[in-house]
């Protein structure tokens, strides 16, 4: 193995370094959850028109070992105009910590964001690669927590945005730290965002799904996909809000719609079905063991209990069972 080492140059002893390394980094990653999925397919729509100006990479490494921070949005030029507000802050290095509905949100996990900047701007490999006045902070969650937000804003710590949703966080860091909660947002430019959780609303749901009627190209179209997976998976009434028309009826949906709905759909809809069947069957079994237990009465002068017990009937059911048999001879 040595000898083979020695015969390598340079350039294929880095090659398969960098190769070991990567290998490593996916035996140590944390398995993402879908929430994150979702939210890198809303961040690859959003960035997808910038084409090569903007690189996201996932689980970002925060030097040799963890910590690992969940988005890196990095900016070739740094001076793109970003359309939307939650993107203004931005330079050329951007970390993103995305937390889902769930996680929590409170002072240790933006002491815990800031220092991921900080150990991300440290190990750098050289003096200026990673500079710090091109470097942000945000944090993505659907909710605040209230008791966070009252405390930032007694100690002076928390200015409001113009813009309803977004808030800048001073005295933790000397980098540009903004907290986006996606539920404040405002705007069908937003539904996508507002739709980040397990209580949807049908009107972002349809913004959606109309993007993505529109969207022409294919990259765009299945981060769309990604995303609404993860929308209809967390918010299954929306599957039988689509069946019933209430928020779009089939022939409004393009394939790539109903590749994501149809089968949810027809699933429900299955279940409902053989729900019904399995009713009827259930009926019309019940109703000949009535059959039964009324014909044993009558042919052999057995009581209902007697008559039940000749046919096995489990004691759970005989309550039903008497109460209908005696219907049925009054």
């Amino acid at each position: 193995m040595a000898e083979e080492s020695r015969e390598l140059t340079e350039q294929e002893r880095k090659k398969q370094i960098e190769y070991y390394l990567a290998e490593l980094k996916k035996l140590r990653a944390v398995p993402r959850s879908d929430w994150h999925a979702g939210f890198e397919a809303l961040l690859r729509i959003e960035t997808h028109k910038y084409a090569d100006l903007v690189h996201i990479s996932t689980e970002e490494e925060i030097g040799i070992f963890p910590p690992r921070t969940d988005f890196v949005i990095l900016v070739e030029n740094g001076h793109i105009q970003w359309e939307k507000a939650i993107f203004r802050i931005f330079r050329r290095i951007n970390i993103l910590e995305y937390k889902n509905p769930h996680d929590a949100l409170n002072r240790r996990v933006l002491r815990k964001v800031c220092g991921y900047a900080n150990l991300y701007i440290g190990t750098a490999e050289h003096e200026g690669d990673r500079p710090e006045d091109q470097i942000t902070i945000s944090i993505f969650r659907s909710v605040k927590n209230p008791e966070l937000f009252e405390e930032l804003e007694k100690e002076g710590r928390l200015i409001r945005d113009r813009i309803p949703g977004i808030y800048h966080i001073t005295g933790f860091t000397d980098l540009p730290f903004q907290i986006i909660i996606t539920g404040e947002l405002k705007g069908e430019e937003y539904a996508a965002y507002r739709a980040m959780t397990d209580k949807a609303d049908a009107a972002d749901v349809e913004c959606i799904l109309e993007e993505v009627g529109q969207e022409k190209d294919d990259v765009v179209r299945e981060h769309y996909r990604v995303l609404l997976r993860l929308v209809v998976a967390k918010n299954p009434q929306f599957i039988e809000a689509v069946r019933r028309g209430d928020i779009m009826t089939y022939e409004e949906m393009d394939d790539a719609l109903m590749e994501i709905l149809k089968d949810k759909v027809d699933e429900r809809v299955n279940e409902r079905v053989n729900e019904r069947v399995n009713e009827r069957v259930d009926a019309e079994k019940q109703q000949i063991t009535v059959t039964y237990i009324s014909d044993i009465m009558k042919n052999l002068k057995f009581t209902v209990e007697q008559a039940m017990d000749a046919l096995n009937i489990p004691k759970s059911k005989r309550s039903i069972y008497a109460g209908l048999v005696g219907k049925q001879t009054r």
